[in-house]
């Protein structure tokens, strides 16, 4: 019996991950409001049984009344996160907070399913992260001054990255984060939200080609402080952000020839300088050749994949803890042998709903700055989702980056969820704009004084005017009341028109129209 609820639960996840993707990238072609936040309920009941219907399996393989337990408060978490930001924030954009949301619960289950007390950590770093990412869209909002901090980000991102390569813990043959009271806290990670506003700011204010190579400079200086700490991936995540923010600011398409075709020669050079750069190609180009050594974590990758194929194994049916570092680096590979590559191709694919999301946001922003802002968080976050499914596919070499809101770490989740409400509160400043810019219209339209016929208590104003109480209405020969026609229609010209006669101007007819 067990086994038959864990191959039809199987199923069952992957088909609610499938309709929700469908629907991440439905909403777009709707125009109705009420059509949309139907849409976003949907969204929510099909993540929360999805939700339920993993945690049922883990209770079931486990046998563990703490896994109840432990369920309850995250759907407690989420219902929370959904309820708090639509309502604090009623002009956000609801699929941003339900992509997220979703992301988190996908992590939620496959930590869960591979590490218990790793879990429980991620949950607590995530509660955590969430009351500091509410708070995020209010300054926002109200601190407009972070648009002139820019030379101040860069000395604090440069200065952060400077203390990371000179002090920090090395992990696997890279420097990256420091140990305060027993928590791991990765400054790269945090760095990346500040490189954004500082070289938004940069190009902001590049008019001329001067400015543009003192933003480039900084910007390599950056990405060369985190290849002498070996965090390679982080050093392609600020390489490539920056290339967009610059063709995004200069329209120019030279510039990003430029800087690729240096990229790619800073590559090479860096294949030939740093060992540690050519065991990660060289174990990329064949992981079979030293199966047992380097090629170790991408040949376990790969065989997870194969094993789960199209439906995936089911959950706790495979071996994803044979794959080192499966809840950091290689998650998206851990969820491909459970729950099967098409529940992985839909994970992309809400992964890219939320980065169409973010351009979307982006073009819809009159503020250069925060333009720019929108942008550069949606590269770093697409990039790092690439380069994580990238990695675990033997697509490009390792680069030992998270699965955002994905993947287990602390550092990561809280920065993703920065940047989501990062975004959050650009959006919402532009709709108070425009919130705005509509209200200034009505209130700049012309204003009509009431007109009364005859005596009557329901004014009229004009041509087509409707008495919604009496359920009177005129049209263009006459006045026709609930018992037919009542009179011949007259017309009323605005005061404030100084052209027109102060007079109401009275148009009679010879013969009485049939009643309608």
């Amino acid at each position: 019996m067990m086994n038959l609820i864990i191959q039809v639960s199987k199923y069952l996840i992957i088909l609610l991950m499938a309709l929700y993707t469908l629907q991440c990238f439905t909403v777009f072609r709707l125009r109705d409001e009420e059509a949309k936040s139907y849409l976003f309920m949907r969204q929510n009941m099909l993540m929360f049984f999805m939700h339920f219907v993993a945690f049922m399996v883990l209770y079931l393989e486990l046998s563990e009344t703490t896994i109840l337990l432990f369920y309850g408060a995250q759907v407690l978490y989420l219902a929370a996160v959904l309820v708090l930001f639509g309502n604090l924030y009623r002009r956000g954009s609801r699929l941003l907070i339900n992509n997220m949301c979703m992301l988190t619960c996908v992590g939620f289950i496959m930590i869960t399913r591979l590490s218990y007390d790793q879990s429980v950590k991620q949950f607590k770093i995530a509660v955590i992260s969430s009351v500091v990412a509410l708070l995020i869209p209010v300054l926002i909002r109200k601190l407009r001054l972070i648009t002139r901090m820019y030379w101040a980000y860069t000395l604090l991102g440069i200065g952060m990255l400077g203390l990371v390569a000179i002090a920090a813990r090395v992990t696997y043959g890279a420097k990256l984060s420091f140990d305060i009271g027993g928590i791991s806290f990765q400054p790269s990670e945090f760095v990346k939200i500040i490189f954004v506003f500082a070289i938004a700011g940069l190009l902001t204010h590049a008019r001329d080609f001067r400015r543009i190579v003192i933003a480039t400079a900084l910007a390599a200086v950056h990405v060369l402080i985190l290849v002498i700490s070996r965090d390679l991936g982080s050093a392609l995540i600020f390489f490539v952000t920056y290339l967009v923010m610059l063709f995004v600011a200069t329209r120019n398409p030279f510039y990003v020839l430029a800087g690729v075709l240096s990229g790619s020669l800073a590559a090479v050079g860096a294949y030939f300088l740093f060992s540690h750069v050519r065991v990660r190609v060289e174990a990329w180009r064949d992981p079979f050749k030293d199966y047992q050594g380097d090629g170790y974590q991408i040949g376990q990758s790969l065989f997870a994949i194969s094993a789960g194929s199209w439906f995936g194994t089911g959950l706790c049916q495979g071996s994803p803890g044979a794959i080192p570092w499966a809840a950091q680096d290689m998650m998206f590979s851990a969820i491909c042998e459970e729950l099967g590559s098409i529940f992985g191709i839909c994970l992309i694919l809400v992964c890219m709903s939320c980065f169409i999301m973010f351009v979307n946001i982006a073009m819809q922003l009159t503020n250069r700055y925060y333009r720019l802002v929108a942008v550069g968080l949606g590269t770093t976050y697409a990039v790092q989702t690439f380069l994580t499914v990238g990695g675990g596919i033997k697509l490009i070499p390792l680069t030992g980056v998270t699965l955002p809101l994905v993947s287990y770490g602390g550092s990561s989740m809280l920065s993703t969820l920065i940047m989501f409400a990062i975004v959050q509160g650009l959006y919402m400043l532009q709709r108070d704009e425009e919130y705005k810019a509509e209200l200034k219209k009505q209130q700049e339209q012309p204003h009509y004084e009431p007109y009364y016929e005859n005596g009557a208590q329901t004014p009229y104003y004009g041509n087509g005017a409707y008495n919604a109480e009496q359920e009177d209405y005129y049209e263009e020969d006459g006045y026709y009341g609930q018992n037919g026609y009542v009179g011949p229609r007259y017309e009323y010209y605005a005061d404030d028109e100084p052209d027109f006669p102060q007079e109401p101007y009275r148009e009679e007819y010879d013969e009485r129209p049939p009643r309608r």
